[in-house]
């Protein structure tokens, strides 16, 4: 660590003086005073009331706080000699400015009456210059969803493929940029979020797709930035608990697709469900401490069913707050056979050592065991894989307030994360070669073949600061990251198997800076952005890939060739952004920038040795390029009423040097290596409809339609291209997640205590929320088998659309100081069979189109993976306070 300090302190004392800054976490409040005697009003305090935020009006009677933590407040308006004005329910989001203009009224010197003014939330944020939703922790609660992953879907222009995975505008996965409370939470090794998140701990997720300011990197398609709540001036607090599933589990026995044909129920007698969970976590608690990184798990044991959520927050002695947070998962699986336990513990602290000098912590302890479904183990699922996923994060930040106008943040922050892949608690000496039953398709003994040991560790360190001054909001930013990977994989570890083997360690690092403008006129806002990012592999790799192998006389024999240190990739990245309020009810936007994102490490480390001794093998490339996509976007904010409002946008991405496999040949000898050589372009247009129907009914509506075109739509397409003597396709077609029509309508109903009518003296909807939410997508693509002899056009067939009704439904009861409340959650309501994976033949998920095939038969057809999930019933409880 002295030795990184060494070096880094010029380039730190240099930032430092350059005021950076991090990703936003705060908002901002502006506006004007007057009154009616004298107009502008100059020196009327302006407070944020609960916090030690305020300033007073300049010479303009205009003025503005920075750094506001997203949420509603009360801004009180004061001065000697008029009414103190207060203006209740003001809404903060980070990143964006929020309008409070206020008018005094003249008071005798004795009275020091309060005029309140409740504030509205405005329809069309003006100063957007991309399009960016923002989901209230309310609306989180609210909506009948799982996870975090369910809410995006919702969102215009996020899709989702048929293994769930997240796409934003025609991307591929792994494309969206996590941060929690402005720090990046991403696996170096996999490149995707990690973790998991307590619905009930956000206060607020901002959703940003397509384009978005330099001030974000390593994303090509969206960012998401969630933050956290805080303690609070009052102790407060949340127990909430969701049963497991109480409808039957459809496939937890035999005979579940006799509606086909009776003959097919017959197949399958022998099987019995098995719940895994307890033996998986018997697993855990019986490995060696170096297996599993125990500390990590510490309530995973306990006796339930469902999920917990315990969350509570409030003062501590000496100016000192703190929110707690846990979230524990148990659930069964509901397919054939798997399970999942999970957990998810968070503290955040914060402390005011001085009224500007504001200390925190964020300490993150995230945690998830479990097994997916393989139909091929479907009789044998205790000798499947089973996965284990730690994320565990630190973070210190400092924030000083230099005066109205200037503030910075350091953060520092450390992450750890581990990927334990294996069959029970054995080693991979102990693996088995699995061998299949009669069937030529079931495995009756052995062991699933993969093994995996990945620790990371990343340390990295933020300095932030905002400047405001005039009409330019001032923001620049640096981030320095240091990963240390340690890597153990092993494939097919038996006599006669692959028995590949990856035992590594490298230690790569990341850098980035950003400068960006914020200019606000009356008529005009302006984002103006460049970024810079940088990333030194310290990976070994071939000076040229196309000469992989070399002669070596002595051993008569062809080696690996000697290997170089991978060059170092960099990158500029111009944004720009503007926001034409043409009216208080119409606002234009145009937003067009380069984003850049490095591949994850794994597809630079993956057969660290380069060993070209297998068949076909596939070998990682340090040297690939950072994937490139030029993006840009116009649309329009149009309020149709006061209470509603549309948005339209068109938009479009231009992928470049995206990641991908490519094989070469030296004589006899072939090799696949990863590569830049794939590319797409995606065309759409997202429309999205807010309307509040009345005081307690609210309606949201976001559809996209669009096109996805590309060579390939995975990195490893290439390499089955190789095995099957192909060709990388080199022409465009619809991509595998190309969904053509993607809509998403969520109505609500929020009671108050005094809403609805009254029946024999009761309000049955006082205090009741519900949320209807409706998913329909179009099908996606798959290609159809027709001919050997006739060549098809890849995926030019669809499978069928996908539709999906959830409810939630909520009744609060006030006792005291408490909130009790009782919840019942349905999922696919009408328990609509949406198809997933279709035969190429017939396009149907179950009809084969011939018979007699090898490891065809029945049974092994009836792969309930195909479908998605049926109809699901959950209760539960929550009790706040």
């Amino acid at each position: 660590m002295k030795i990184l300090y060494r070096s880094l302190r010029p380039l730190l004392v240099f930032l430092f003086l350059q005021q950076l800054i991090f990703a936003g976490v705060g908002g901002k409040i502006s506006g004007s005073v007057t009154s009616e005697d004298q107009g502008v009003m100059v020196g009327v305090n302006v407070v944020i009331d609960g916090t030690h935020l305020g300033t007073a009006t300049d010479e303009n009677g205009e003025f503005f706080i920075l750094n506001v933590p997203p949420g509603t407040y009360s801004v009180k308006f004061m001065m000697i000699g008029y009414k103190i004005a207060v203006h209740q329910d003001v809404q903060v989001v980070s990143d964006f400015t929020t309008k409070v203009n206020a008018t005094l009224e003249l008071v005798t010197l004795d009275a020091r009456e309060e005029v309140y003014v409740v504030a509205t939330r405005p329809l069309i944020q003006r100063d957007a210059t991309a399009t960016i939703r923002v989901i209230s922790a309310d609306d989180i609660i609210s909506m009948p969803v799982d996870n975090i992953n369910d809410i995006l879907a919702t969102q215009a222009g996020f899709t989702t493929d048929e293994n769930g995975d997240i796409h934003v505008r025609g991307g591929r996965t792994k494309e969206i940029l996590y941060m929690i409370d402005g720090v990046i939470v991403r696996d170096p090794m996999e490149g995707d979020f990690s973790g998991t998140v307590n619905q009930n701990a956000i206060q607020e997720m901002t959703v940003i797709s397509g384009t978005f300011n330099a001030e974000y990197g390593q994303a090509m398609s969206s960012v998401v930035n969630i933050v956290t709540k805080e303690g609070g001036e009052e102790f407060h607090g949340r127990i909430e608990y969701t049963s497991d599933q109480m409808n039957a589990y459809k496939y937890h026995e035999s005979g579940a697709f006799e509606y086909l044909d009776t003959s097919y129920a017959d197949e399958d007698t022998a099987f019995e469900y098995v719940d895994l969970r307890e033996g998986l976590f018997d697993y855990y608690s019986n490995a060696p401490d170096d297996f599993y990184p125990k500390a990590l798990i510490p309530l995973l044991g306990m006796p339930m069913s469902g999920q917990l959520s315990i969350s509570m927050g409030g003062p501590l002695p000496g100016k000192t707050s703190y929110y707690l947070s846990g979230l524990f998962t148990s659930e069964e699986s509901l397919l054939p056979h798997g399970g999942e336990m999970s957990q998810d513990i968070q503290l955040r602290l914060s402390h005011s050592l001085t009224d500007q000098i504001k200390l925190g912590a964020h300490l993150n302890s995230s945690s998830r065991l479990y097994q997916n479904y393989s139909h091929r183990w479907k009789y044998l699922p205790e000798r499947n894989t089973h996965t284990y996923k730690g994320n565990d994060r630190v973070s210190l930040n400092l924030t000083h307030t230099l005066s109205e106008a200037w503030f910075y943040n350091v953060h520092l922050s450390s992450q750890t994360v581990g990927t334990k892949i294996g069959v029970a608690n054995l080693s991979p000496e102990d693996y088995e070669r699995p061998l299949t039953d009669a069937s030529v398709y079931f495995y009756a003994s052995g062991n699933r073949g993969d093994y995996t040991n990945n620790l990371s560790h990343t340390k990295s360190l933020n300095i932030n600061s905002t400047y405001a001054t005039g009409d330019h909001l001032l923001k620049s930013g640096f981030n320095y990251a240091a990963h240390d990977l340690d890597i153990y994989t092993e494939e097919d570890p038996w006599l006669g198997g692959t028995n590949f083997k990856d035992d590594t360690t490298y230690t790569p690092t990341e850098l980035s800076f950003y400068l960006q403008d914020k200019i606000e006129f009356d008529y005009l806002i302006l984002n103006l952005g460049l970024r810079y990012d940088r990333i030194d592999p310290r990976i070994g790799m071939w000076e040229d890939i196309t000469r992989f192998a070399l002669w070596d006389s002595s051993l008569q024999n062809w080696i690996s060739a000697p290997v170089i240190d991978a060059p170092v990739e960099s990158k500029w990245s111009p944004r720009i952004g503007l926001a034409y309020p043409v009216t208080e009810n119409t606002v234009f936007h145009f937003s067009y920038g380069h984003f850049f994102q490095s591949p994850d490490f794994k597809a630079m480390t993956y057969n660290a040795d380069k060993d070209i001794s297998a068949a076909l093998p596939l070998v990682g490339n340090a040297g690939v390029k950072p994937q490139k996509t030029v993006a840009f976007e116009v649309g329009v904010k149009q309020a149709l009423s006061s209470v509603s409002k549309l948005t339209a946008t068109v938009w479009s991405k231009d992928i470049r040097d995206l990641l991908s496999t490519q094989s070469y040949r030296i004589i006899s000898i072939p090799v696949v290596v990863y590569t830049n050589s794939d590319y797409a372009s995606v065309k759409g247009v997202d429309l999205s409809l807010d309307r509040q129907l009345s005081e307690s009914f609210s309606a949201n509506m976001s559809y996209t339609v669009s096109v996805a075109r590309g060579n390939n739509s995975t990195p490893i397409a290439g390499y089955f291209s190789a095995y099957e003597n192909e060709e990388i396709p080199h022409k465009e077609y619809y991509l595998d997640f190309d969904q053509r029509h993607d809509l998403s309508l969520n109505l609500a109903y929020r009671g108050g205590p005094k809403s609805g009518g009254v029946f024999m003296g009761m309000r049955p909807l006082a205090n009741t929320n519900a949320n209807l939410l409706l998913n329909v997508a179009s099908g996606l693509p798959y290609t159809p088998y027709v001919d050997p002899t006739i060549q098809v056009e890849v995926n030019s067939a669809r499978k069928p659309w996908i539709y999906s009704l959830d409810l939630r439904l909520r009744r609060q009861i006030n006792v005291g100081g408490l909130k009790p409340a009782l919840f019942l959650e349905l999922m696919n309501l009408t328990n609509h069979e949406n198809v997933l994976t279709v035969n190429s033949r017939t396009g149907k998920p179950f009809d084969l189109g011939s018979s007699g095939l090898v490891g065809g038969g029945d049974d092994s057809n009836l792969n309930p993976a195909k479908l998605g999930r049926g109809r699901s019933i959950k209760a539960g409880f929550s009790v706040g306070w």
